[in-house]
């Protein structure tokens, strides 16, 4: 089920162990599935959600919707499954059984994404695009300030000193001749 590309974004790990993906790198961010459990006369279902970094390493476990007391003696059980990714990352998810009107409902942060951006495991990223923001901060207002320091020399009269006429010596013997 897994193609293995690494564009899996969320999935559902079925009943043999399989992933199967729900939602992909770049697909809309909601989905409605139809869900059958895996042998007849199932009376629970577990319906474990897994997040797919993509760097392709392995699949983290985000949570699980478990539905209990599921109505055997009806024949085929088939659940609905509502899911959404909301801006901030996180994900809802709602599965019901349509004849009996049961619903339960389940709400996860999506890890590793945040605003968007994909973030490091290992918060080194984070750590480094914040010191980049202090170091581009700083140059900003050093930067800002040379320049208010230029304008202000260019403008104004600071630093300029006007030439004093060169003094003038006389001895007192030549005023005296005169």
């Amino acid at each position: 089920m897994n193609d293995g590309t690494g564009s899996t974004r969320i999935s559902l790990r079925l009943a043999d162990g399989e992933y199967f993906p729900i939602f992909r790198h770049g697909d809309p961010d909601t989905r409605n599935l139809s869900l059958v459990p895996a042998t007849e006369e199932q009376d629970e279902a577990d319906i474990q959600f897994f997040y797919h970094p993509p760097d392709g390493t392995t699949p983290v476990r985000i949570g699980v919707v478990r539905f209990p007391d599921l109505p055997v003696d009806s024949g085929e059980t088939e659940l609905h499954l509502d899911a959404v990714i909301g801006t901030t990352g996180l994900l809802s998810v709602t599965v019901r059984h349509s004849d009996s009107g049961r619903l339960e409902r389940l709400e996860m942060t999506i890890p590793d994404e945040v605003e968007g951006t994909v973030r490091s495991s290992s918060g080194r990223g984070r750590l480094k695009d914040v010191r980049l923001r202090w170091v581009l901060g700083i140059l900003f207002v050093v930067a800002g300030l040379a320049l208010v320091f230029w304008l202000t020399l260019r403008v104004t009269d600071w630093g300029r000193q006007e030439l004093q006429p060169p003094p003038v010596s006389y001895s007192l013997t030549e005023t005296a001749a005169v």
